[in-house]
């Protein structure tokens, strides 16, 4: 019990300084007894949260909870008059371009972010001016620091006091201050885009702050401003310390509540189809409504302002008419023309690509694009709604919370990705967990198997994040022992019974994988992990501005926070849920955040040289999707019995997460060019190949043709060299690698003189590719002892005088060189210049055939020497070079 009331203090005492931390920021700008910062304190909020609610419950009920909110309320209210009344302080600010004044900006802090320019005329040069007084509150040597982007110059009564500038200003200059009031200049210019400042100092307390908006700007000697701002502090202090209260006195939560919430053995009664189908309409009205005017327009709009979200119609698209004509060619997808596996580069989306069939079929990529995101977010509430409707029994705070998984806001931060939002089956593997640990029946754990492989179809990511929960909560039942032996072995026969379809889909990804050698590296998944952060940093209308503003750019990565709703519920829920759930609960949330943080945890880096699936998976943020599961089932716990207060944290919730209208765009539809080129043999090239791939995958369904230009998540070597030679005009050698991989037509904007004319239609030219030699993949040689010099130029040593004419290497990724500068000896110390050439198209045959190891090769005049020395410069990696005449 003591430890209990000490974790409720400690927990009181954080909360009550999150506060004071929160009301520094605008409109209050309190000036606080305390220097504490909002983003540190968060954790250690989350985390005592959790202790408490994990904690046995105390004998006695919670008191004075009403009170201290109605207490809460009056202050928060009566501080809202006083910032009001106040009015806003700070500097003003001016913003001009090249051709003179834009616009003003209104009084504040020195803080200039993104969100406070929208709108405004952008020019590529900028400058935003602001001057007043600052009010120094005592004599003494201050820190000036700024922190931005672009050039920055500060002066303090006409002398410059700090000048810096560059793509991440961090600067900082100690400069010696009287008390009183001093006239302050700023001057930030930028060019390009994204200018931006904060402005602060570090006092002789040595207390760091932006400038305080109360000192800036002219300055009064009545009594009413010093007064204003005097209550905004008492008021502020005294919300603060309401709020510790509260948090206090709320996390005395009574046995009654767990029992409550636990209820007896006996699970409720499941939903009827009525209840079920309600449910369903409700989300589906939610998603409609939340995602206006995706619904407007089904089959003519859609997210394809987004590259993503035309790769993502592209592949409904195939995968549509590939399961009717072709199933088992279904990963032989025409493009990255001639790889193989093309469909493995990224997410098959079979399941549902084959469930949407007849509206792809009879309405296009954007209808079947359309009704599977929006079944998607309904279904997925379902699941979540069938989740939570077992753990409460309640039907309405079931609703709520599904609804927070169904159209919360992490749907709307990456809505283009449809691979991220099928995850119907996710819930529904866990409900079938759930069934199973209460009858543990072989049928049961069929169904928990058979929910993992229908995610694993729908998405790999998806079906990766659902098989990690199913592990982990099957982990947790073992190490409480509530799993026996004959329960694993149940599932664990389920699981190689629904084994075979997804060994049939993983079975392209492996073969690709050991083809291509696709593995991604520490430095690769560094780019797309997490960092604590991005944990608090949101990419919505509401939370968004807030954490541009306040968090470091350099350090977000992806925007994850939850939502204040979710998960103030979740925490509030975490308290009233049965003690198995609490486990799975905080296990689930805990390796969710661990595993998105990838690289930044010295564990993953470990793993990730041991285990050979954390090499191949490159989106680790996406497992923050546990996190949201399992807070809409906590909010349903937290909900359950609570009468009009679902309704209202519905409305919260909905408000907090809102994001229509969102953006959509029209379709790209096949053309004149596309309908030319229907039923004609050979590939096709879309130039400049790498630049709106995606685009030409979707007027690729005019004619199916094969096409070299492609565009998924990865990269494959052959094709990224292939974007090298195809761009611009083409030259003799893209047109000798173009004959050799079957291409026969061109479709281009500019003029192709090496191509012959053969259809044009407004901007857009068909060429045709004419007869005429065609690359060869480079010829195998002799493996010659090779010396490489730190400088990257490698010497051969041929033994003796002999003849020769090529010499082949193992390809790099440097730039290509046509023209290496190579030379030759006969006594290795005297050297001749040796005219050389390098065909690219040449080499990318080479890594065609073997991507992991392709050669490339150099080609002279017949030469008889011994030495040879090769330029820095070429593309090679250090090992043995053959030689060939």
């Amino acid at each position: 019990m003591r430890v209990r009331v000490a974790a409720r203090a400690a927990l009181g005492v954080a909360v009550a300084l999150y506060v004071l931390a929160l009301l520094r920021l605008a409109p209050v700008f309190l000036d606080p007894l305390v220097d504490v910062r909002a983003l540190p304190l968060a954790p250690w909020v989350i985390a005592l949260a959790i202790l408490v609610a994990l904690l046995p419950a105390t004998d006695r009920a919670p008191r004075g909870v009403a009170r201290l909110g109605m207490a809460a309320l009056a202050v928060a209210a009566a501080l809202a008059t006083v910032v009001l009344l106040r009015g806003a302080a700070g500097l003003s600010g001016k913003v001009s371009g090249p051709q003179g004044p834009i616009a003003e900006l209104g009084p504040g802090p020195l803080d200039l972010a993104g969100p406070d320019l929208r709108g405004l005329p952008a020019p590529r040069r900028r400058i935003v001016e602001w001057s007043g007084t600052l009010s120094v509150p005592e004599s003494g040597r201050y820190r000036l620091w700024a922190d931005g982007r672009g050039a920055v110059s500060v002066r303090v009564d006409g002398r410059v006091v700090l000048e810096a500038e560059g793509e991440r200003l961090i600067a900082g200059a100690d400069v010696n201050l009287g008390r009183g009031e001093r006239q302050l200049a700023v001057r930030l210019e930028r060019v390009g885009p994204g200018p931006r400042l904060r402005l602060g100092w570090i006092t002789p307390a040595g207390r760091a702050e932006m400038l305080p908006p109360r000192r800036l700007g002219p300055t009064s000697e009545a009594a009413t401003p010093g007064l204003l701002w005097s209550l905004t502090d008492l008021f502020g202090h005294l919300l603060a310390a309401l709020a510790g209260g509260l948090a206090f006195a709320l996390g005395a939560r009574t046995p009654r509540d767990a029992e409550d919430a636990a209820g007896d053995a006996t699970a409720p009664e499941p939903p009827g189809w009525r209840e079920g189908t309600l449910a369903t309409a409700g989300f589906a009205a939610l998603a409609v409504a939340m995602s206006w005017p995706l619904a407007a327009d089904l089959a003519g709009s859609s997210l394809m302002q987004y590259p993503d979200g035309r790769l993502n119609a592209w592949i409904l698209a195939w995968g549509a008419r590939a399961l009717v004509t072709a199933p088992t060619q279904v990963f032989q997808a025409p493009i990255f023309h001639p790889l193989p596996d093309a469909h493995a580069f990224t997410e098959n989306l079979l399941l549902p690509a084959a469930l949407a069939a007849p509206f792809t079929l009879s309405g296009g990529p954007a209808l079947g694009y359309n009704l599977v995101l929006l079944a998607s977010l309904a279904l997925s509430g379902t699941g979540v709604f069938l989740l939570a409707r077992r753990a409460t029994g309640d039907p309405v705070a079931a609703f709520v919370g599904a609804a927070i998984f169904a159209v919360g806001v992490h749907r709307w931060v990456r809505l283009a990705h449809l691979h991220a939002q099928v995850t119907v089956f996710l819930p529904l593997a866990l409900l079938a967990l759930d069934r199973f640990f209460a009858r543990r029946t072989f049928v049961r754990a069929l169904a928990v198997a058979a929910c993992v492989m229908l995610q694993g179809l729908s998405s790999v990511y998806l079906g990766a994040i659902t098989a990690t929960a199913v592990t982990t909560c099957v982990a947790l039942a073992v190490a409480t022992r509530n799993v026996g032996g004959r329960d694993l072995l149940r599932l664990a026969v389920a699981g190689l019974v629904a084994l075979p379809p997804l060994v049939a889909v993983a079975a392209p990804y492996f073969r690709m994988r050991g083809f291509q050698g696709v593995e991604f590296t520490l430095e690769d998944l560094r780019v797309y992990a997490t960092t604590l952060e991005s944990w608090a940093a949101s990419g919505t209308p509401l939370w968004g501005p807030l954490s541009q503003r306040h968090l470091d750019p350099d350090r977000v990565r992806d925007g994850l926070f939850p939502g204040l709703v979710p998960l103030l519920l979740g925490l509030a829920g975490l308290a009233r849920a049965p003690r198995r759930w609490q486990l799975a609960a905080v296990s689930l949330c805990g390796l969710s955040v661990w595993i998105s943080l990838g690289p930044e945890t010295a564990a993953f880096r470990f793993l990730h040289e041991q285990v050979v699936l954390f090499r191949a998976i490159r989106a680790y943020s996406r497992f923050a999707l546990l996190v949201m599961l399992v807070l809409s089932v906590l909010s349903a716990l937290a909900l359950a019995g609570r009468g009009r207060l679902r309704w209202l944290a519905l409305a919260l919730l909905l408000f907090e997460a809102r994001h229509a209208p969102i953006g959509t765009a029209p379709l790209v539809v096949p053309g004149d060019v596309e309908r030319w080129l229907a039923g004609k043999a050979g590939a096709v090239a879309v130039l400049p190949v790498g630049e709106g791939d995606t685009a030409a995958m979707l007027r690729q369904l005019g004619h199916w043709r094969p096409l070299v230009n492609g565009d998924s998540g990865f990269i494959p070597r052959p094709h990224d060299r292939a974007m090298e030679r195809l761009e611009g005009t083409l030259d003799a050698d893209a047109l000798r690698y173009l004959r050799a991989i079957g291409v026969r037509h061109v479709v281009s904007p500019d003029p192709q003189p090496q191509l012959v004319e053969a259809a044009r239609f407004g901007a857009d030219v068909v060429y045709e590719v004419p007869a005429g030699e065609a690359a060869a993949r480079p010829a195998v040689g002799e493996p010659t002892p090779t010396l490489w010099e730190p400088s990257g130029s490698a010497t051969i040593d041929l033994g003796s005088p002999r003849r020769i004419e090529r010499a082949s290497f193992e390809l790099s990724d440097a730039p290509w060189l046509a023209r290496p500068r190579l030379e030759h000896s006969q006594d290795g110390r005297t050297w001749e210049p040796l005219a050389a050439q390098a065909s690219l198209a040449d080499a990318i045959l080479g890594l065609l055939a073997d991507p992991r190891h392709g050669r490339g090769e150099v080609r002279f005049a017949p030469v008889t020497t011994r030495f040879l020395r090769f330029d820095p410069a070429l593309p090679a990696r250090p090992g043995l070079i053959e030689v060939g005449s």
